[in-house]
């Protein structure tokens, strides 16, 4: 059998090294498993590429013609980081149930974004629709297409009315009570992890088109990192024996942290510097802040300076606080000397 490409999904994010995103699965929901299987679709995944091959009888043969028929795929995007909402700009924080929806245009291009600004309720495709109105109003289901596939009218007084959409299997749909969109939503009545972060519909019309060229498509999906207030708090042990003549932060551009304020951490007193500025978190400082201390012990009346570099922040804790009705963030690291 031999294996054509089809296409290439690449996982990017400025808070990585070379944008290199690593923190994602692909797992294919059940009736894409069997979709798979029956067309010999396999996926390969290296480091932050996922590769989708598709397999032929002989190397003469038409793909595109057994693909006519074929539905689309859905996946899920299963994330291995925790903390990946801390340091990424994404809306936080999100609502319960609700994952990112990416889905693969409809018009053919080679190379093409996807954008990362839906994020959608997840519910099964059987529910009840909760109905205030004492007259009667209509319940409509619309598929991705814009299509009605449930449309019926509720009794007078009805506080309720079961919605059963199970035969049009995994899916977004829009829910329009009384002629008002009420929400857009992704059914499904497949399990979905515990860790999954977003759903990836490939819509398989425009790569079928594709491959009658032999082309094989690309796609990229871009995760910038989160801007925060970069803080330090400096803590200095009081078994040192020393006397702080003076202590500051400089950044990566001269700048100079505000500072310092006293901060209580636990039973120790800290000196907390914050930068004049947002600053997006990385991975790996690509230039440091410097720590620059002058001091003396009690043993000499020699001033001694030390310079310290300073670490990226920490994205195990992200503060965030209200200012002007916006969320401003803060990334805090205990520094001890």
């Amino acid at each position: 059998m031999n294996l054509q490409h089809w296409f290439t999904l690449e996982m990017l994010h400025d808070y990585f090294e070379n944008d290199v995103c690593s923190v994602f699965k692909l797992l294919p929901m059940s009736s894409t498993q069997r979709i798979m299987k029956n067309y010999s679709i396999q996926i390969n995944t290296m480091v932050n590429q996922y590769r989708g091959y598709i397999g032929t009888e002989s190397s003469s043969s038409n793909i595109w013609e057994a693909l006519e028929t074929i539905d689309d795929l859905y996946f899920q995007l299963i994330n291995t980081d925790s903390y990946f909402d801390n340091y990424t700009d994404v809306p936080t924080p999100r609502e319960e149930d609700t994952i990112l929806y990416l889905t693969t245009p409809l018009h053919v291009s080679v190379d093409q974004n996807l954008p990362i600004t839906t994020y959608l309720p997840v519910q099964p495709l059987v529910f009840e629709v909760k109905l205030s109105s004492d007259s009667p109003v209509s319940v409509v289901i619309k598929n991705h297409a814009g299509q009605d596939i449930f449309n019926q009218s509720s009794q007078e007084k009805q506080s309720g009315m079961t919605v059963d959409i199970n035969v049009f299997g995994t899916g977004v749909y829009e829910l329009w009570v009384g002629g008002t969109l009420s929400k857009t939503f992704f059914g499904t009545s497949e399990r979905v992890e515990d860790n999954c972060y977003g759903i990836l519909h490939m819509q398989m019309t425009p790569i079928v088109e594709a491959l009658k060229t032999n082309t094989a498509l690309s796609f990229k999906v871009n995760f910038t990192a989160r801007s925060s207030y970069w803080q330090y708090a400096v803590v200095i042990s009081k078994d040192k024996k020393i006397t702080v003549e003076d202590i500051g932060i400089e950044g990566f551009n001269n700048d100079i942290y505000t500072g310092p304020e006293k901060k209580m951490l636990g039973t120790q007193e800290g000196r907390l510097f914050t930068s004049p500025a947002t600053i997006k978190l990385q991975q790996r400082a690509r230039a440091s802040p410097l720590l620059t201390m002058l001091y003396k012990n009690d043993f000499s009346d020699t001033i001694i300076e030390l310079d310290m570099k300073m670490p990226v922040p920490g994205v195990s804790r992200i503060i965030t606080k209200k200012q002007n009705n916006e969320n401003i963030f803060y990334s805090q690291t205990i520094i001890y000397v």
